[in-house]
């Protein structure tokens, strides 16, 4: 018995053990491995702002709008990965007693129709997003307080344009192996 959860050059490997897709999951891995650092540096921001409060009595500033910003930029960096190794949080209890039906076809038909829906979804996420990238590149939307702290918000807007992108890829992805194994039954 392999384990095929195992971390490699290329991330977590899927539960299906799928093979990497070219030129596409180093991105989504990288995305990941970047919302991963952000956490990182959340944490050190954090803790300065309490040793700051409590030795100091001198609160870190910003610290509030960054990690509001960091929270919503993680989850858009390491939704794409959450969704190639199929730890996106679902309800499978129709589609396993479809398996132990041994209804296999259904299943599979039930997936694609998820991960189709899923992709639409997340490039609807992605169309919208773009006019709200360029309004806050084009008018300097910022977030903080003037004189105490800002921090401009394109950034944000440009990673969940991003993020919301590469999911919706991950999902056409995914789609696409649920039509290939219908077809190959």
């Amino acid at each position: 018995m392999t384990d095929r959860s195992k971390a490699s050059s290329e991330g977590a490997r899927p539960p299906s053990g799928e093979a990497p897709t070219p030129g596409f999951t180093p991105l989504v891995v990288g995305m990941d491995a970047l919302g991963a650092l952000i956490v990182l540096g959340m944490m050190v921001v954090v803790n300065i702002d309490v040793f700051g409060r409590w030795l100091f009595d001198a609160p870190l500033a910003g610290t509030l709008e960054l990690t509001e910003m960091a929270i919503v930029a993680v989850v858009y960096l390491q939704l794409a990965h959450t969704i190639r190794v199929k730890r996106l949080t679902r309800s499978d209890a129709f589609l396993d007693l479809l398996a132990k039906l041994r209804a296999r076809t259904a299943n599979l038909v039930m997936r694609m129709g998820f991960n189709l829906i899923g992709a639409v979804i997340l490039a609807i996420i992605a169309y919208g997003q773009y006019p709200r990238l360029i309004d806050a590149w084009s008018r300097g939307y910022y977030k903080g307080n003037v004189g105490i702290f800002t921090a401009p918000t394109w950034p944000l807007e440009g990673i969940m344009l991003l993020g919301a992108a590469a999911a919706s890829v991950q999902f056409v992805i995914l789609a696409y192996r649920n039509l290939r194994q219908l077809r190959d039954r």
